[in-house]
C-alpha cells in the first residue's frame, strides 16, 4: 500500500530530489504592489500558491487540462491541512505542519493570513503554552532540562516546537491583515506575559526561553500601539473618543493584578536590565511602541513609577537604563534608546524630571554629539575664476586687486639707526670710513625702495653731531655724504623723482635695514605714555603694557577729563567706578595697535577666489533628496526639540513667578496641563504654545499635589536649569541648523526658542527698579524672590 501524499513520512509521487527550503526566519522583502490591479495581484498570489503546493508534493488535478495542483496545503478556511496538523495533538503531524508553515511564512508571509486560517493563531499559542506547562511541571519535580519521564517527549522537543510556533506568528505579525486577529485574541497577551515571566526564572534553565521571548516581543511590537496599559489597582485610562461617548456609563473597573495590561510594563522593565543584547533591544523597542498609545501615559510617567504601589520597584525606570547606555558605541542600541527617550520626553512631567537630573549638561552634549552619526559631510570648493556664473564675469571684468605701493619707513631725527655699542665703535673711525661703515650698518640695498637725500643727511648729522669733539674727525658735508652712498652701495643712484607731481631728491635702490635695535627703539617711541605730567622712565614695548600703566597710574582715581596729549574728551559719569570704566574704553582709542606684517610696505596679494562650502547630509529613509531624515541623529534632534519646548515654558513660568513676587502667579502663566496638549501637538492640530495655552488651568497650589494631579498640572519652573543648559549649547545647535538641511528643519523651532530663553533669562538677571512710596514697604527686595536662576 503506497503512502498517502502529504502525510508525515509519505513519499512524493515523483522521483525527484528533496526540495531545499530557505532558512527559516528570513523573510523575503515584500515586492512593490502600487502598479498592480487587484486581479493581477490575485493572479500572482494564485501562482505562488501553486508553486508551494508543488513544492510540498501536491497532486495535479487530472480532470483539468491545465494540470493545476490542488490547494492541499493553502486552502483557506477552518479545514486547512496545516492548521489541522498543528492542532491534532499527534507529534508527527505537529512537526509536519510547523515545518511547512515556518518555510512558507518566512519566504511568502502574504500567502498565510490569520484572518483566512481560523485556528492557526490559537494552535500556535497552544503549542507555546504546552511548553510553558512542561517547564513548570519539571520545575516542581526538580527535573533538569534534558530529563524526561518515561512515556513523555523530551522538553527540548517541546521547546523547538514552541520556538517554531512563535516564529510563525512573528513572520505573520507585520502583515496589516493579521493585526485584527492578533488584537482580538484574548490569549495572545496573556501568553506573552507568561513567557516573559517564565524567562525571569533562573532556577532551571531560564535562558532557554530567550528565542521564544524575542519572537513574541516582535509580535507585540507590531500591535503595541493599540494595546493600552494600566497601573496596578487602576482602570485603563479613557481616550479622547471614549471620554466624549461616556454618557451615563458607569466608571470603568480597576484592572486585575494578573491582567496583561498591568503585568506587561514591569516585565518589559525587567528586560531593560537584561545582559542579553537581543532582549535589551526588544524590550526598549516594545516599550517605545507601547508608549504610542495615549491611554498609557500614566504608566510611562516617572512620577507614577516612583509613587504608585508596589514600592520599592525591583528595577529602576527604563529612562535611567537608557541614560546609562547612551554612551555605548552601538548604532542599533543607540537608535532603540533614543526612540524611547524621545517618547519619554513627550510627556511634560517626564521632561521636567529629566531637566532636574544632575548630569543634564552631559546628557545634552551627548545628544548633540549624535546629531551626525552615520551622516555624510559634503565639502565643495568653488573657484570663482572658473565657475560658470556671475562671480567669474565680475572677477575678470574688475580684477579685484589690493596692492599697496611700497613706502619708506619714516626716519625721525631722534631715531638711532645703530646700537650704542656700534655707535661707540663708529665714533672713533676717521672719515670717510666712518660714513661708509655707518651706511652699511644702518642701510641695505633694495631696488624697489628709495631714501630721500635730505633724510640720509639729517640722519647722519643727528647720529654723529652730538659726539663731535676737537680730538675727533669732523663731519662730512651733505654732498660728500650723498656721494659716499654710491661707494657703500655701487648699485644705488642719486636722482630726482617726480612721483606725485612733486620733485624729490632721493637715492634710488636704498632702504633702512630692519634691525632689532631699531625696532625696539621704534616701539619705545610708539607706545610711550603721553599722559600729561607722566614721569614714566622705563620703556613700554606693547599696547598691553601701555594700557596697564595708564590704568594703574593715572586712572586709579580718575578725573572726568582725559589728559592724553591734547585730547578734549570728558566723561559724563558721576560714579567713580563707572567713570573709570568709561575712560578705560576711551583710552583704547589712543593706544596704537600692534604692527602687522603689511606695515612694512610690502604688497598685499589678492584675496582667495575659492569658496569653501560644507554641508552635512543626515541619514535618510531613501536616497531621494526630499525624503525624511531618520536614524540616530534624527531622534536625538527630536529629543532636543522636546526639551527646548519645555525650556521655553520654564523661562515663562519663572518670569511669571518673578513678576508676581511672594503673592504667587495666577492664571495660565504658571501651571499648564501637559498630556492632552502634547497629544494634540503630536497630531499636528496646533502649535506648542497654543496647546499649552489652551490647557492652562488655575493657579499653582501651595500644598503638595498627588501623583495624578502632578501629571496633569506640571510645574514648569522646576525645569529652569534646562533652559540654562540649552543656552550654553546655543552655538552648537545653531551651527547644526545652518549646516544640516534635514536636522535644521527639526531644530529650527528649537533655535528660536533657545534665543527667546536667552533673552528671558537676561531680563530675569537684570536689576529691578527700586520701589518707591508704600510699594517699597510691601514688596520684598529682589533677592528674596524664590528664583532658580
Amino acid at each position: 500500500m503506497s503512502a498517502i501524499p502529504g502525510r508525515p513520512g509519505a513519499s512524493f509521487a515523483s522521483n525527484r530530489a528533496p526540495q531545499q527550503y530557505a532558512q527559516p526566519g528570513i523573510a523575503k522583502p515584500a515586492a512593490a504592489r502600487g502598479g498592480q490591479s487587484g486581479q493581477a495581484r490575485g493572479s500572482a498570489r494564485a501562482l505562488v500558491r501553486e508553486k508551494w503546493n508543488r513544492v510540498f508534493g501536491g497532486h495535479p488535478n487530472k480532470t483539468d487540462h491545465t494540470a493545476r495542483y490542488t490547494d492541499a496545503y493553502l486552502e483557506t478556511g477552518p479545514n486547512n491541512r496545516l492548521v489541522l496538523s498543528i492542532r491534532s495533538g499527534v507529534p508527527a503531524e505537529i512537526d509536519f505542519g510547523l515545518d511547512r508553515l515556518v518555510q512558507m511564512t518566512s519566504i511568502e508571509p502574504d500567502l498565510v493570513r490569520l484572518s483566512e486560517f481560523p485556528g492557526l493563531l490559537d494552535g500556535c499559542l497552544a503549542i507555546v503554552r504546552d511548553y510553558l506547562e512542561r517547564r513548570k511541571a519539571d520545575r516542581e519535580r526538580g527535573l533538569p532540562a534534558l530529563a524526561a519521564i518515561v512515556g513523555q517527549e523530551a522538553r527540548s522537543v517541546l521547546r523547538r516546537r514552541a520556538g517554531e510556533a512563535a516564529l510563525i506568528l512573528r513572520n505573520l505579525a507585520p502583515e496589516s491583515r493579521s493585526r485584527d486577529p492578533l488584537l482580538a485574541s484574548k490569549k495572545l497577551l496573556r501568553t506573552i506575559c507568561d513567557v516573559l515571566e517564565e524567562g525571569q526564572s533562573d532556577a532551571l534553565d531560564g535562558e532557554e526561553t530567550t528565542e521564544i521571548r524575542i519572537y513574541l516581543l516582535d509580535v507585540l511590537e507590531c500591535i503595541a500601539e493599540h494595546v493600552p496599559l494600566a497601573l496596578p489597582g487602576h482602570p485603563i485610562a479613557a481616550g479622547a473618543a471614549d471620554a466624549a461617548d461616556d454618557g451615563d456609563k458607569p466608571p470603568p473597573k480597576p484592572e486585575a493584578l494578573d491582567s496583561p495590561a498591568v503585568r506587561l510594563f514591569p516585565l518589559l522593565v525587567a528586560l531593560t536590565r537584561s545582559s542579553d543584547r537581543a532582549l535589551l533591544l526588544a524590550g526598549f523597542r516594545t516599550l517605545t511602541a507601547l508608549a504610542l498609545n495615549g491611554k498609557s501615559d500614566a504608566v510611562f510617567a516617572l512620577l507614577a513609577y516612583n509613587g504608585i504601589e508596589p514600592l520599592p520597584k525591583p528595577h529602576p525606570h527604563p529612562i535611567q537604563t537608557a541614560v546609562e547606555l547612551l554612551p555605548v558605541a552601538d548604532t542599533e542600541l543607540n537608535l532603540a534608546i533614543l526612540e524611547f527617550i524621545y517618547q519619554h520626553t513627550l510627556l511634560p512631567s517626564n521632561a521636567v524630571l529629566f531637566a532636574e537630573r544632575p548630569e543634564l549638561v552631559g546628557i545634552l552634549r551627548l545628544l548633540i554629539s549624535k546629531f551626525h552619526v552615520r551622516a555624510k559631510l559634503e565639502e565643495v570648493s568653488i573657484d570663482l575664476r572658473v565657475a560658470p556664473f556671475d562671480g567669474r564675469y565680475y572677477h575678470d571684468l574688475h580684477g579685484v586687486k589690493h596692492v599697496r605701493k611700497p613706502t619708506p619707513n619714516p626716519i625721525q631725527p631722534t631715531d638711532s639707526l645703530v646700537s650704542p655699542e656700534e655707535l661707540a665703535h663708529l665714533i672713533t673711525l676717521v672719515e670717510p670710513s666712518r660714513t661708509l661703515t655707518w651706511m652699511r650698518t644702518a642701510f641695505e640695498a633694495d631696488p624697489a625702495s628709495s631714501v630721500p637725500q635730505v633724510v640720509l643727511w639729517t640722519s647722519y648729522r643727528t647720529q654723529f653731531e652730538p659726539h663731535a669733539r676737537p680730538d675727533l674727525p669732523p663731519l662730512l658735508a651733505a654732498a660728500e655724504v650723498i656721494k659716499a652712498s654710491q661707494q657703500a652701495f655701487p648699485n644705488v643712484l642719486p636722482m630726482v623723482s617726480e612721483e606725485g607731481g612733486q620733485r624729490n631728491f632721493v637715492i634710488k635702490g636704498l632702504k633702512i635695514r630692519d634691525r632689532p635695535a631699531r625696532v625696539r627703539a621704534d616701539l619705545r617711541s610708539r607706545y610711550r605714555c603721553r599722559w600729561n605730567g607722566c614721569q614714566m622712565q622705563s620703556t613700554l614695548d606693547s599696547p598691553a603694557a601701555t594700557y596697564q600703566h595708564v590704568m594703574e597710574t593715572h586712572l586709579a582715581q580718575p578725573e572726568p577729563k582725559c589728559l592724553w596729549g591734547s585730547c578734549t574728551y570728558t566723561s559724563l559719569q558721576t560714579d567713580l567706578r563707572l567713570r573709570r570704566g568709561d575712560l578705560a574704553l576711551h583710552l583704547r582709542t589712543h593706544i596704537p595697535t600692534q604692527p602687522t606684517p603689511s606695515d612694512d610696505g610690502s604688497n598685499l596679494t589678492d584675496p582667495p577666489c575659492i569658496l569653501h562650502h560644507e554641508r552635512i547630509h543626515a541619514e535618510r529613509e531613501a536616497p531621494a533628496a526630499d525624503s525624511n531624515a531618520t536614524g540616530i541623529g534624527f531622534f536625538a534632534a527630536l529629543t532636543i526639540r522636546n526639551l527646548g519646548r519645555i525650556a521655553k515654558l520654564a523661562v515663562d513660568a519663572q518670569t511669571a513667578l518673578h513678576a508676581a513676587g511672594p503673592k504667587g502667579a495666577s492664571g495660565s502663566a504658571l501651571v499648564a496641563s501637559g498630556n492632552a496638549a502634547i497629544r494634540r501637538l503630536a497630531e499636528g492640530e496646533q502649535s506648542i504654545f497654543e496647546a499649552f495655552a489652551a490647557a492652562a488651568e488655575g493657579a499653582s497650589r501651595t500644598g503638595s499635589l498627588g501623583v495624578f494631579e502632578r501629571l496633569e498640572k506640571v510645574q514648569f519652573e522646576k525645569a529652569f536649569r534646562l533652559a540654562e543648559a540649552l543656552v550654553g549649547l546655543q552655538g552648537e545647535i545653531n551651527r547644526t541648523v545652518m549646516r544640516d538641511v534635514s536636522l535644521g528643519k527639526v531644530l529650527g523651532e528649537t533655535a528660536l526658542q533657545i534665543e527667546e530663553c536667552r533673552v528671558g533669562m537676561a531680563r530675569l538677571s537684570a536689576p529691578a527698579p527700586a520701589p518707591s512710596g508704600t510699594e517699597a514697604a510691601e514688596e520684598p527686595p529682589l533677592e528674596d524672590v524664590p528664583m532658580q536662576a
